[in-house]
This record gives C-alpha cells, sequence and structure tokens, in this order.
C-alpha cells in the first residue's frame, strides 16, 4: 500500500510539533527499488532515521540505521551487534551502491515499473479479482479480491494464482492476507516483465473462469 504524499507530510508536521524521530522502514523499499534510492523520497518528506537492510548488500546479511551525526552521537563502543560490520558484508554493500549507480539502476527501476504498471492499469476494470494495482518502481502490488466493494480478502484465489504462475516457469509471492508481490530484481528487462506479466495475467483469468 503505497502511503500518500500528505499522509506522510502530516506525520513530519506532528513529528515536528511534538520532537517525535521520524523512522523510514526502508528494508524492502529502499536501494533503488522504487526507482529512487529509498521510497520516503516520492513524497519530498525527510526522516530522521533511516532503517535499511535486504538489498543494500545483495543478499549477504547487513542492515544499517541511517541518521544524522545529531541524533546518531553515541561514542564507538556503546552500541555494537554480533555481526555488526562484517567487512565482507560491508565489501558487498559498496559493490552493490557501485553497481547501481554505473549502471543506472534507479532508471531502469523507474522505467520498467511505470511499464508494469501501464500494463496492468486496466486489470481492476477487466477482471472481477483484481481490486486494485498498486506501486511505484519495481515494488509492485495486484489486489485480489471477492468483491470489489467490499474488497472482501481472496486468499485462496491468490494463492491458486500464484500456484500456476509457478507452475508456468514465474515465481511471484504473496503479500499480506489476498496480495500478489511483484518485486523483480533491479536488472529486469522490459522483455522480461513482460513474459511474466503475461504469465500472470494468464493465470488470473483462469482462475477467474474456474472461480
Amino acid at each position: 500500500m503505497v502511503a500518500p504524499t500528505v499522509f506522510m507530510q502530516e506525520l513530519r508536521r506532528i513529528c515536528d510539533k511534538h520532537g517525535i524521530l521520524l523512522v523510514a522502514d526502508e528494508v524492502q523499499s529502499g536501494v533503488a527499488r522504487t526507482g529512487k534510492w529509498w521510497a520516503i523520497e516520492h513524497t519530498g518528506v525527510q526522516p530522521d532515521i533511516v532503517c535499511i537492510a535486504k538489498g543494500i548488500a545483495s543478499g549477504m546479511p547487513l542492515g544499517v540505521t541511517l541518521t544524522r551525526a545529531s541524533i546518531m552521537d553515541w561514542v564507538p563502543g556503546s552500541h555494537a551487534s554480533t555481526f555488526g560490520g562484517n567487512p565482507v558484508c560491508i565489501a558487498a554493500a559498496l559493490a552493490t551502491l557501485d553497481v547501481i549507480e554505473k549502471e543506472n539502476l534507479l532508471h531502469n527501476s523507474s522505467a520498467v515499473g511505470d511499464h508494469i504498471l501501464k500494463r496492468m492499469v486496466d486489470w481492476p476494470r477487466k477482471y472481477q479479482l483484481v481490486g486494485d494495482v498498486r506501486g511505484r518502481g519495481l515494488m509492485i502490488g495486484v489486489e485480489i479480491v471477492k468483491d470489489k466493494r467490499t474488497k472482501e480478502y481472496a486468499a485462496a484465489e491468490r494463492d491458486r494464482i500464484v500456484e500456476q504462475a509457478f507452475e508456468r516457469g514465474i515465481l511471484f509471492l504473496g503479500c499480506g492476507p489476498s496480495t500478489i508481490r511483484i518485486s523483480p530484481p533491479l536488472v529486469t528487462t522490459q522483455d522480461e516483465a513482460d513474459l511474466a506479466i503475461d504469465v500472470l495475467e494468464e493465470c488470473i483469468a483462469n482462475v477467474e473462469r474456474s472461480a
């Protein structure tokens, strides 16, 4: 679910008013996933702390807490973790950031994501099972429902769609009660995206016909 810009702006206003730190959880949505380095950039809101993991080191186990020096004013040794600062993971993260910049994967994430969303924009009108299509960049959700008005979940139908797609060689993941998550690699091409979306649409149509 994409947070509306006005919602994020109001969060920032309330935090400022009451002296609260605004923390952005960018573990899944960060590192170019949505077409910008951090998803919160789409709103123009500046957080106080950003939590980063997953994509930052291309699969190597690494978590990062990013903030201003005025907030993170602890002296060395005041906070640590067993696996913190692993040099191999840090090297993987630096290499990942280098590849994203040199291969312009921010642009690719945005362009291919926009292409996918344009292909699916009429699905809520075209298919009874599709309640909504939403997302930014290469982080997209297709909501599967039994009733468009009430948004009653269609978890079983969602699972059947995912299973049928897997049988055709495309792996999708569920998200929440009845949403299909589309979150491919940042290097995904438009042709590869078209192949996957063709399969997904075919599976949605098959499950809808058999419902």
